[in-house]
């Protein structure tokens, strides 16, 4: 008989996790308290979305229809990637992090393009739920490019923003599929990797929290929009001034954007 195998108990790693818990909290104390008051911010706003799209459905039989429809369920999924990314970072696991980040990334640029666009926008939401007919899958393939990441932001951005915005996706693209080397800086704590990771984190944090006021500014009052204004404020101070503008700057899309919504101007009181 063969002697018995002498694994490592999952609670010997779990313990070493933990132990890069204690020192994470220690040395990014600041970030994860932003992180998680951005956190409850997040999911606060989608109780309320939600309870005021039902408000609408209940006075006056409207619902949500088409591309907008899936909007809240995108920042919704956004708002549980960043929470996983969170959960992962706080325990050193930068690059499952930022897999989860990615995903975040996407979901917005998809955001704003139910939002903005009108063909593009119809046939993301079909192929969402699955009803593309065959003529449509035809037209999203050979003109769309399957809506991929790069044909997306091609839709959105141009000039210098579009490169910024490219720029940031390659970065986080690359972070969550290193190659050998990189990646096995996961399997130690490294401050500096966690505070790219966090630092990115925090400001796509609030880049979600700018995508939904931006698709739903008439669903958000004025004690929210202060809630929101207040928390971006706190990151863009934590991080100095970084912050990733997300919002497409196409000329064909600007018109259908609202130029106001981050001034001081008084917004619908609840």
């Amino acid at each position: 008989m063969y002697p018995r195998i002498k694994r490592r108990e999952y609670n010997d790693i779990e313990s070493i996790l933990l132990y890069r818990k204690d020192i994470i909290f220690k040395d990014h104390a600041a970030k994860l308290d932003i992180f998680q008051d951005a956190i409850e911010l997040l999911f606060y706003l989608t109780t309320i979305l939600n309870a005021r799209f039902l408000d609408d459905l209940t006075v006056t039989g409207n619902t949500l229809k088409g591309p907008r429809s899936i909007i809240p369920v995108l920042f919704e999924r956004n708002n549980h990637y960043l929470l996983a990314a969170y959960k992962l970072a706080c325990i050193g696991l930068n690059n499952p992090a930022y897999l989860n980040l990615r995903a975040v990334f996407e979901g917005i640029t998809h955001m704003y393009m139910l939002h903005l666009t009108d063909r593009e926008a119809d046939l993301l939401h079909k192929q969402q739920l699955g009803v593309l007919t065959a003529d449509e899958e035809k037209e999203l393939k050979n003109k769309h490019h399957w809506l991929r990441p790069s044909r997306i932001r091609e839709v959105l951005y141009i000039g210098e923003k579009k490169k910024q915005i490219d720029d940031f996706y390659i970065l986080i693209s690359n972070s969550a599929h290193p190659g050998i080397k990189s990646a096995m800086g996961d399997f130690d704590y490294r401050k500096e990797v966690t505070f790219d990771v966090l630092t990115v984190s925090l400001a796509l944090t609030a880049a979600n929290l700018q995508t939904i006021t931006e698709t739903h500014f008439d669903k958000i009052y004025a004690e929210e929009m202060e809630e929101i204004k207040i928390t971006m404020k706190k990151v863009a101070q934590e991080l100095d001034g970084f912050i990733v503008n997300i919002i497409p700057n196409h000329p064909g899309l600007k018109n259908r954007l609202n130029p106001d919504l981050w001034t001081d101007t008084d917004q619908k009181s609840g």
